[in-house]
C-alpha cells in the first residue's frame, strides 16, 4: 500500500478534496466534543484558511493520494516562541487527517515524515502537534510517531 501512496505539496486544485477530508475530521470530533461543531459556513472559511497556508512560504500543506484519490492531508507552519526563549522557531503541525478508509496503513506516518523533511530544510528541529484529549486514536498515533507531551491545555466554560 505504501508504494501506492504519493505525498505532495497541495495546490489550489486540491482545496475541495482537502475540505472534504476536513469535514470528516470535524464531524468525527464533534461526536467527542460539541466544540468541534462546524458553523454553516465553516467549510468555506476553512477553504480560505487553507489557501492562505498554501500560498504562505512559512506554511506547508501536504496531500496524501492513493492512486490519485485523496486519502489524507496535513498542514504545518513555522511558528515563533516568545523572544524570551533561546529557541525561536518550531514547526506547528496543526491539522492532520486521514480518511477512515485509509487509516492504519501508514499514511499518517508518511505525512509526518514529509513534515519532518520540510522542517529540516527550513532549519527547524522541533515539531509540535495538538490533538483533542478525547481522541484516543490520535493520542495513540502521535505517541507512536514519537511525539510526547510537554504542556497540557485546560479550559473553563463560564
Amino acid at each position: 500500500m505504501k508504494k501506492e501512496i504519493t505525498i505532495r505539496k497541495a495546490t489550489a486544485k486540491d482545496v475541495p478534496a482537502i475540505v472534504e477530508l476536513w469535514k470528516e475530521l470535524m464531524d468525527y470530533h464533534k461526536k467527542l466534543d460539541p466544540l468541534f461543531t462546524r458553523s454553516p459556513a465553516g467549510h468555506k472559511q476553512f477553504a480560505e484558511y487553507l489557501m492562505n497556508h498554501i500560498n504562505d512560504a512559512d506554511s506547508r500543506v501536504l496531500i496524501a493520494l492513493h492512486r490519485m484519490r485523496p486519502a489524507g492531508y496535513c498542514m504545518t507552519k513555522i511558528s515563533k516562541y516568545p523572544p524570551v526563549f533561546e529557541k525561536q522557531q518550531y514547526g506547528e503541525l496543526h491539522d492532520m487527517a486521514v480518511t477512515k478508509k485509509y487509516r492504519r496503513r501508514g499514511i499518517g506516518r508518511l505525512l509526518v515524515k514529509a513534515v519532518r523533511q520540510w522542517c529540516a530544510k527550513k532549519g527547524v528541529n522541533r515539531i509540535e502537534a495538538r490533538y483533542s484529549m478525547a481522541n484516543e486514536v490520535a493520542a495513540g498515533f502521535w505517541a507512536g510517531a514519537g511525539f510526547r507531551p510537554y504542556l497540557k491545555t485546560t479550559f473553563l466554560e463560564t
